[in-house]
């Protein structure tokens, strides 16, 4: 009974929007969802503003619809651009990690530690020593890189038995006063 009620309101509504009697009994037989509709004050292409065709009223939650079937409409996607594929955080970081440890090259760049180490020498060397075989420069990085690595290891261990997983200041400084590895604090 209501939902007949609920029908007949709107197909008065169409009528009085000078409708024809055949197209208002077919959108009244398919449902609201047939009819495209427009809210009150809305413009024309023109400029004009019109009155809207049907009332932009919705059923009460409780009740539900019959015969016909709700679709939703495809909001339109703002881009066109494929999402780009994203491993999970850290699954990245083990890869580099197997992938280093497999290798016996050198990991920092050479030309940037000689840069370094020439820069060092200036500083502390008398002003006689300038010159550097490559031998002595590679000795230097291989044992620079070794020294690196270990203290790192060894803050890595300090930071797990603080129950952690990320490397801080204070586990490089445990590291070094347990290790006996530079100078001291």
């Amino acid at each position: 009974m209501a939902r007949t009620k609920h029908f007949a309101s709107r197909a008065r509504d169409r009528n009085r929007t000078n409708a024809t009697a055949s197209s208002s009994a077919a959108a009244a037989a398919e449902g609201p969802s047939a009819t495209p509709t427009r809210r009150e004050g809305s413009q024309d292409e023109g400029g004009e503003a019109q009155q809207s065709a049907t009332p932009t009223t919705t059923p009460p939650a409780g009740r539900k619809k019959g015969g016909t079937k709700r679709t939703k409409q495809a909001m339109p996607k703002s881009s066109n651009k494929k999402k780009t594929f994203r491993y999970k955080p850290g699954t990245v970081a083990l890869r580099e990690i197997r992938h280093f440890q497999k290798t016996t090259k050198l990991l920092i760049p050479a030309a940037s530690f000689i840069r370094q180490v020439r820069s060092v020498t200036q500083i502390f060397a008398p002003p006689d020593v300038t010159r550097w075989t490559a031998e002595a420069l590679m000795a230097i990085q291989e044992a620079a890189e070794d020294f690196l690595i270990g203290l790192f290891s060894d803050a890595m261990l300090c930071a797990i038995h603080a129950r952690r997983v990320t490397l801080m200041r204070k586990d490089f400084e445990l590291a070094r006063r347990l290790g006996g590895k530079g100078r001291p604090l």
